[in-house]
């Protein structure tokens, strides 16, 4: 728990931060391993705190927090309350997340400019890896497409200009574009990219399947 908020850890989280950290871990060099460590801390703790940033603003429009969970896709906020169905707290919890990725990405961007870090080679490469790492969180959390925060936050943008409906094919077809450009990406044996087309293909075609249910709804 943290906060009283219970902190759920599933073990493909675990396999990710393994996977992604192997040539720090592999390398044979302590002070590259020493790096891998804070850099695999840093980047668990960068997910942590944009899933309580969705928390946090989601009790501020009184929707209940029920955990978080850390798994193989980054992470997930789930909700003990039902959604709100005005567009403008869906729209402001959705980007909370993003947010504080965008923040961190900032405060890594200044730490990185001070004398003292630039000095220690090893100390730049954590700070510089962390920054572009936030960066990344950042813009992939915003495409247009469902699970990511940027499609639910267009569905509830285009929720206001056209029907609820549309809102969701339009965002779930954005999605399936995506998904299909990832597919792309992946013909080179990159494993992520095919992974995600996958998530993304499957996630956004049921979407688009589900389109005549409320957002709210489509939220849990």
């Amino acid at each position: 728990r943290v906060r009283g908020l219970p902190v759920l850890i599933d073990i493909s989280f675990i396999i990710l931060i393994v996977l992604w950290g192997q040539h720090y871990f592999t390398s044979g060099n302590t002070r590259l391993m020493s790096a891998g460590f804070v850099i695999v801390l840093g980047l668990a703790a960068s997910i942590l705190l944009h899933e309580f940033a969705h928390a946090v603003i989601g009790q501020r429009f009184n929707v209940r927090p029920e955990y978080v969970e850390l798994n193989g896709l980054g992470g997930a906020c789930y909700w003990a309350s039902p959604m709100r169905s005005e567009a403008w707290p869906r729209i402001a919890i959705s980007l909370a997340g993003p947010a504080s990725n965008l923040f961190l990405w900032f405060l890594f961007d200044q730490l990185g400019e001070l004398q003292t870090v630039q000095s220690n080679r090893m100390v730049s490469h954590v700070v510089t890896t962390l920054e572009t790492a936030n960066w990344w969180l950042f813009v992939f959390n915003m495409m247009p497409a469902y699970p990511l925060d940027g499609g639910k936050a267009l569905d509830a943008l285009l929720g206001k200009i056209i029907s609820n409906t549309n809102a969701a094919r339009v965002v779930a077809s954005l999605g399936l574009c995506l998904a299909a450009y990832c597919a792309y990406l992946a013909v080179n044996g990159n494993m992520w990219m095919l992974v995600l087309a996958a998530l993304l293909g499957l996630t956004n075609w049921a979407a688009l399947q589900n389109a005549n249910n409320p957002p709210w709804q489509r939220w849990n």
